[in-house]
């Protein structure tokens, strides 16, 4: 079984290859990211699981869910906004 030796492809191969890449490494953030908001706002927001949500718990984990994103973005922002290098 031969292996693939990114240096052998052309460029053209190597940046489909590469924006491949990107782009699984971005869907598995989505899903790490989506998997901790479905872990932390369903332990703060259904006490004892049932057969349906209750309409409490629903807009429990529909609040709890847009802070952590809200929250999340305004990190990303603030860390980006200190990576720009100061003129």
């Amino acid at each position: 079984m031969s292996t693939l030796n990114v240096n052998d492809l052309d460029k053209k191969s190597r940046a489909e290859v590469q924006s491949f890449i990107e782009e699984q490494q971005a869907n598995q953030q989505v899903t790490a990211i989506l998997s901790k908001i479905t872990e932390l706002c369903w332990d703060k927001c259904v006490p004892k699981p049932g057969k349906d949500l209750t309409a409490a718990e629903s807009q429990c984990i529909a609040n709890c869910s847009e802070r952590f994103l809200d929250t999340s973005m305004f990190v990303a922002a603030r860390i980006q906004g200190k990576m720009k290098p100061k003129k």
